[in-house]
């Protein structure tokens, strides 16, 4: 997929499926979200919010958020067909770097510097948290993304410490995931409630994570294209995965899975 004409490239590091023919990615280098044609390529709408957007969810009834790390905010986003306009802002009380929807109604932002994750209402009101003093020891790191998977359980992806941390409902800790296969792990996505693809960026694959027994299985390396991942998202209706890479690329990685 082509950026807009007399770019020099963009850094993919995060996106998010809106149907089979539109994405909107966070464009890092350009400071900027952008609505894709994922069929013809191009940009069709884009928007710069007042500091550099982090991490991108979507939302229920047509919008989306972006963490705005510096100003201690959550973005939102409109999405009018083809257009992209700047919404409301959450005032929140650390840096964020990590966001997803939850439930429809509620948001799991993480941070960095606490490590620390929350669930939230859409309001901005902390309904819970955990965060490496209330577990008595380091847990996160440089927890930058976040999954979620049937409503009932949400991961966060630690390139820091370099692993998957599933959490219930109620930020209860279910199980930490580590192993030699993940290697700065970034970008992760549910395709169902035994696959998870994460996306390693020191070792240039994208693996799956089981969660129900812990494997993890090679699915894409670099003899298929993969260079430095950052992002992952999966289309269900298409069954195509997107693959967002750092070092400001013009071109996004699309596979066809079965």
């Amino acid at each position: 997929m082509v950026t807009s004409s007399g770019e020099k490239g963009i850094d993919i590091s995060d996106i998010a499926v809106l149907s089979p023919s539109r994405l909107l990615v966070r464009d890092w280098t350009n400071n900027t979200l952008r609505l894709m044609d994922s069929v013809n390529g191009g940009v069709l709408s884009q928007v710069s919010p007042p500091s550099c957007p982090w991490g991108l969810c979507l939302l229920g009834g047509g919008g989306a958020a972006v963490v705005l790390y510096s100003l201690k905010k959550i973005q939102c986003v409109r999405i009018n067909g083809d257009k992209l306009s700047l919404d409301r802002s959450i005032d929140v009380k650390e840096d964020p770097v990590g966001i997803s929807a939850f439930k429809s109604s509620n948001l799991v932002v993480s941070y960095q510097d606490p490590g620390r994750v929350e669930m939230m209402t859409m309001g901005g009101r902390v309904i819970d948290a955990v965060d490496n003093q209330k577990a008595g020891k380091q847990l996160f790191q440089y927890p930058y993304f976040i999954a979620t998977s049937n409503n009932a359980d949400i991961f966060i992806s630690d390139w820091g410490t370099n692993t998957i941390t599933q959490m219930d409902v109620s930020l209860q800790i279910t199980r930490i995931f580590t192993s030699p296969t993940l290697t700065l792990p970034r970008g992760i996505v549910s395709v169902s409630t035994d696959q998870l693809l994460v996306a390693n960026r020191a070792s240039h694959s994208i693996v799956v994570l089981n969660p129900t027994n812990g494997t993890m299985t090679p699915l894409l390396g670099q003899a298929d294209g993969i260079q430095v991942p950052w992002a992952v998202a999966w289309c269900p209706a298409s069954k195509k995965l997107y693959v967002g890479r750092d070092g400001r690329q013009t071109t996004l990685n699309v596979f066809c899975l079965k």
